[in-house]
């Protein structure tokens, strides 16, 4: 289990009455040249919206359908992982939620603006506002 070196928050906003099915991560600077150790995805069992925007986060109906695509080595190297396989918190029936680990990764430098997340279909529940999907980027 790696321990926490460095944070950051990102966010892909979904525009709202959006009808495309790819949407890029804006670039991070701040990024540039780390190491990545481990990224999670929040849902609305964790926060119910992000930090930076105030949107409200898609929903899990929503986020199961949706897969994150990771570009480097100057290529799309993580391809289609669901975004849901880096949820550390789920919910049981009785909405007690629990945590476990995830795999973490090996040190890749990312390239943000051209990662993305990918739905077979369009959100159909985007037309009144903006939605986000939100990550936890841990890194050295």
């Amino acid at each position: 289990m790696n321990k926490v070196q460095n944070y950051e928050f990102l966010e892909i906003v979904i525009p709202q009455s959006s009808t495309g099915t790819k949407f890029f991560a804006p670039d991070q600077p701040q990024l540039r040249f780390t190491s990545l150790l481990n990224l999670v995805c929040y849902t609305t069992d964790t926060i119910s919206n992000s930090i930076l925007s105030g949107n409200a986060l898609l929903s899990i109906a929503n986020l199961q359908k949706t897969f994150l695509v990771l570009y480097y080595n100057d290529k799309e190297s993580v391809s289609k992982i669901p975004v849901l396989e880096l949820n550390r918190v789920a919910s049981n029936a009785a909405t007690a939620a629990f945590s476990y680990d995830i795999t973490p990764f090996a040190g890749q430098q990312i390239i943000w603006s051209k990662s993305y997340i990918q739905t077979p279909t369009a959100y159909a529940s985007i037309s009144a506002a903006n939605f986000s999907v939100c990550f936890g980027v841990y890194y050295a």
